[in-house]
């Protein structure tokens, strides 16, 4: 190549812009485009630098055209650390490869009164991380990034691009979120959107008060723009109903009513082909007896046999693929599932349609604009045996007849029917009895052997989620789990075999059984029963005063768990009934004992879907005074503690009958030689204030008024320890030694239960617990001052 011609090339390559990775080009920003001026000499507080940047501006302009929507992002913010540096030094845009085209326009930054372009093409790489492919959700999703150089503290970075939008079931119509808030300060927020002069937009606020744009005409479009100055950092609050807006956002939409909607939706599943293969599917169950029979064959067909995989590419996005491929393919995301079931059971002769619903916000969509965006879920509505019936097609593993079926959360749904105007309920209606309900059975001998049986029914929602979760785990797996999760109650638990699983599809019912056994159970002192499944009921936000918004209670929930105790000997834990209501939730608690062992059973209900900011002192109280009774323990029988701390062998183990006999003549010797009926009445007497103190006292104090009577049962077997003061006794409890080796600590704030001993002592009990296993442990101390 002559010269001539190579400077010629050189000088034509010159103007042409520059190109990165997979044809990603730096190009200027578009014409229609009004960049907004940047007051960089404003005062900025150091508290504003989040991650060690201060965020001067956040613009996004966008215009509309028939054929594609174009968006302009740009930001600029001024780096206040080496913080700042590590997490300013890169561009990161994520975009669809499918609609969507990236142009980026380039990273300045100003140093010394400088303007510098030091964002280079060759630096962009482009990558493919597709965010939903664990949820099975595939987008072809490219994310551009680039590391910059050469940025210091000090530095004022401004970054700018455009993505233009061609998706094509969108023509014609715009929809859109404006984010009013950040969660970084933010001196000064930009929304600029032009449109056809002729497109009728509508626009609501939500999270914030209502905030108009200013309108003005601007070459034949209409302009619409929003500005807010010196925006503090949102912090959203934790536990909001997914049903309230929270962000502050402003929502567009070109749809004027549901009914538009519904006609969008309904055209995007027109002219599909029928499907000889899919007729022939339909009608293999049309031998079945009833059509309540045909309609779960089919439901069951879709739900456990079409996987769930989402290919949102181009119209797919929003447009099922055919019946006749979901079926060939079996798999299909929500809409595709929705629509083959629908079309099976229309063959069969059953009414049914596609709906669309918000698995985020559920009934929240009835306060939003009417817009396609407000749903990202499809579930199916049919019409059978008399009944109205909603399927989510993607859930696998359901059961239950008609009636027995769980009911869907989604509150609201746009049925997408010829005539549909308006958003249609879903019913949720409470179940007859708890949806989870747990019994355990355990029995403990005085040697510390024992059994523990568990069984566990499962209703509606609770008997699909563990049927779905069972499908997945061995039998071994299951009884590991289940074993792990009861050890922390009972280190030395051995499951007899594999746990049982009773599974009656027709009334939607699942039970559990296990059995187990236990050795060294009074090892520790004592045992505990607890109720953890309500626990995760009880739980609150880190903030719970000064509230904006409500707070969420999972409802409707109805949870029971009852344990039964039986010992060979008697086990002092008196009667009790406790009763906590809040504004959204109640629970009960009892416990009933006899000669033979107690009953302790705890009972949740919810009663609300949430909690006013108003009532929330009192949803606080009442969840603090139900989550003490959640556990129970008790100490082992008199001598029991000893016998398993020391090193006995089993000829010295004496039998319950042996044991029963001797404490029959011991008991007949001590009344022989003056165990008097006055002062078996004075024992009586001040038994019964204890129970009385018991029924007065707070919920807190019940279990050392208990373990108070429980210690004067074991006084006779009891050696108070003689001391000078409590300080004393303080030095002799950290002296002390648990079985499992840790030392003992006082429990802070506990009752100091003082009573007369058998020889008229007055003895002082206090409780303690191992620092190491955390065992309860109670010990008698005779006070005289010296």
């Amino acid at each position: 190549m002559s010269p001539q011609r190579l400077l010629l090339l050189l000088s034509v390559l010159a103007t042409l812009p520059a190109w990165g990775e997979a044809g990603l080009t730096l190009t200027e920003p578009p014409a229609w485009v009004e960049p907004t001026p940047v007051d960089t000499q404003r005062p900025l507080r150091a508290e504003d630098a989040v991650s060690g940047l201060h965020q001067l501006l956040s613009e996004e302009q966008v215009r509309v055209s028939p054929e594609l929507t174009e968006r302009f992002h740009r930001q600029v913010r001024r780096v206040a650390s080496s913080r700042g540096v590590e997490e300013g030094s890169k561009l990161e845009v994520t975009f669809s490869n499918a609609h969507e085209r990236l142009r980026l326009h380039g990273v300045w930054r100003t140093r010394d009164g400088v303007r510098t372009q030091i964002l280079r093409a060759e630096d962009v790489k482009l990558l493919q991380q597709e965010r939903g492919l664990d949820l099975g959700i595939y987008r072809d999703e490219r994310t551009a990034l680039a590391f910059l150089q050469d940025v210091r503290a000090g530095d004022l970075l401004e970054e700018a691009y455009t993505v233009e939008n061609t998706h094509p079931l969108f023509k014609g119509h715009h929809l859109d979120s404006l984010v009013l808030a950040s969660e970084v300060p933010v001196a000064h927020f930009v929304h600029r959107l032009l449109a056809p002069a002729g497109l009728k937009l509508h626009f609501k606020t939500h999270g914030t008060q209502e905030a108009r744009p200013v309108e003005r005409d601007v070459g034949g479009l209409r302009e619409y723009r929003w500005e807010r100055e010196d925006v503090p950092a949102f912090e959203p609050e934790q536990g909001i109903p997914s049903d309230l807006a929270e962000w502050p956002h402003v929502q567009v939409s070109s749809f004027g009513s549901w009914a538009d909607v519904a006609s969008w939706g309904l055209a995007l599943m027109e002219g599909m082909p029928e499907s000889p293969e899919v007729k022939a599917r339909a009608e293999s169950w049309r031998s079945l007896p009833t059509e309540e029979a045909r309609f779960l064959a089919a439901v069951r067909f879709v739900q456990d046999e079409v996987r769930y995989l989402a290919i949102a590419i181009g119209p797919n996005t929003h447009q099922p693929h055919a019946p006749e491929q979901v079926l060939a393919q079996r798999f299909g995301d929500c809409k595709d599932k929705a629509l083959l079931l629908t079309t099976l059971l229309r063959t069969l002769g059953i009414p049914a349609h596609v709906a669309l619903v918000s698995a985020h916000r559920h009934g929240g969509v009835d306060h939003l604009l009417p817009s396609a965006w407000a749903f990202d879920h499809a579930i199916v509505r049919a019409q059978v045996a008399g009944r109205t019936e909603w399927v989510d097609a993607t859930q696998t593993h359901r059961r239950g007849r008609l009636g027995a079926r769980s009911p869907l959360p989604y509150g609201k749904a746009l049925v997408l029917a010829p005539g549909t105007t308006a958003l249609e309920s879903i019913p949720q209606p409470a179940a007859e009895g708890p949806e989870v309900d747990t019994r355990y059975v355990l029995s403990v001998n005085d040697d510390g052997t024992g059994a523990l049986a568990i069984t566990s029914r499962h209703t509606r929602e609770g008997a699909d989620s563990l049927r779905s979760l069972l499908a997945g785990l061995s039998a071994e797996q299951l009884s590991t789990r289940q074993l792990e999760q009861y050890r922390p109650l009972f280190p030395k638990l051995k499951p007899e075999g594999t746990p049982r699983v009773v599974d009656d599809e027709n009334t939607n019912t699942l039970t559990l059984e296990a059995t187990y056994t236990l050795e060294d159970a009074w090892a520790n002192g004592g045992l505990k029963v607890a109720a953890p499944q309500v626990g995760g009921q009880l739980a609150l936000p880190r903030r719970t005063e000064g509230r904006s918004f409500p707070l969420e209670v999972d409802h409707p929930t109805h949870l029971r768990v009852r344990w039964e105790v039986h010992s060979d000997s008697l086990l002092n834990v008196a009667s009790e009934r406790h009763t906590v209501e809040g504004p959204a939730s109640r629970m009960e608690m009892t416990v009933t004992s006899d000669l033979g062992g107690f009953t302790y059973q705890v009972e949740y209900r919810s009663l609300a879907d949430r909690v006013a900011p108003d009532a929330m002192a009192r949803h606080t109280e009442a969840v603090g005074k139900m989550g003490p009774l959640l556990g129970l323990s008790f100490a082992a029988p008199v001598g029991t503690v000893l016998s398993a701390n020391v090193s006995t062998s089993d000829s010295f183990l004496l039998s319950r009958e042996v044991s029963l006999a001797l404490s029959a003549v011991f008991l007949l010797v001590l009344a022989v030689f003056g165990l008097g009926l006055p002062r078996r009445i004075r024992e009586f007497v001040q038994k019964r204030r204890t129970r009385q103190q018991a029924r007065r006292a707070s919920p807190g104090d019940v279990r050392y008024l208990r373990e108070r009577e429980k210690r004067e049962k074991e006084e006779e077997g009891a050696r108070p320890i003689l001391v000078d003061s409590l300080e004393q006794a303080d030095q002799h409890i950290r002296k002390e030694r648990c079985s499992c080796g840790g030392t003992f600590e006082r429990v802070p704030d506990a009752l100091q239960l003082r009573h007369t001993g058998s020889d008229g002592r007055n003895i002082t009990v206090l409780r303690v617990r191992c620092t190491s296993c955390h065992a309860p442990q109670f010990l008698s101390f005779d006070v005289r001052p010296s």
